[in-house]
């Protein structure tokens, strides 16, 4: 059984103290990395907690969708938070959904010399051709890529998660690289996002919802993988 969730509708406060540090909290950042501080200032109530919710912003900025195990805290300094409600969507196999999702899609490969570890890659990317041909070439070959392997990608989320999707019924654009700086003179972190907006159709109801639970692709923490679904 699917472990008890909520969703949640949180922004930013607009009263003159707050409006004051929005720009200092989220202006001028092209990295989701302002939002990954803020919504988890809901949850963190201990040095040791692990994330246990998924995010996203809205198209309105200092505004989010949260998908959670808990309720976000109820009293906070910067947000105004929606009453959260519970998430358990009545599902039954062949249900066809209206689904908004931003995604980090990777696929693993494993390292030069025979290591059993493998890495993850950008699936945009990992299908380019190399970095030394042609650039028009490439620049052709990633909107090329972009659909193909953005849509092979979904639909291999879809097989282990109980939902399959028809090519004709999603739009994949939205493409971008951001790079999350780190401290003590790491490398920085950096991944990329595919925006996947359609109709899917529910298989296995149990393994969907648990999918939506958990999220798809990687890089969760920075606003990835929350998956918005409605009734088509």
């Amino acid at each position: 059984m699917t472990p008890e969730l909520y969703f949640s509708r949180v922004c930013l406060k607009r009263d003159a103290s707050t409006r004051a540090l929005i720009p200092l909290l989220i202006a001028g950042d092209s990295s989701p990395h302002p939002g990954h501080r803020l919504v988890w200032s809901l949850f963190a109530d201990g040095a040791g907690r692990r994330r246990d919710f998924l995010w996203r912003e809205t198209e309105r900025r200092g505004a989010f969708f949260v998908l959670s195990r808990r309720r976000p805290r109820d009293a906070h300094n910067l947000f105004e938070i929606a009453e959260p409600k519970p998430f358990a969507p009545d599902l039954a196999p062949g249900d066809r959904l209206r689904f908004s999702l931003r995604a980090n899609p990777v696929v693993r490969r494993r390292k030069p010399g025979g290591k059993r570890r493998s890495a993850k890659h950008d699936v945009v990317m990992d299908a380019l051709p190399p970095a030394d041909a042609p650039t028009p070439a490439r620049a052709d070959a990633r909107f090329e890529a972009m659909s193909r392997e953005g849509l092979a990608w979904l639909e291999r989320q879809g097989a282990a998660a109980g939902f399959a999707v028809a090519a004709n019924e999603v739009k994949i654009d939205g493409y971008n690289q951001h790079r999350i700086p780190r401290r003590g003179g790491e490398p920085d972190m950096r991944f990329s996002t595919l925006d996947f907006d359609g109709v899917l159709e529910v298989r296995d109801p149990a393994a969907f919802l648990a999918g939506v639970a958990h999220g798809f692709g990687a890089a969760k923490a920075f606003g990835c993988g929350l998956m918005l679904i409605r009734r088509a």
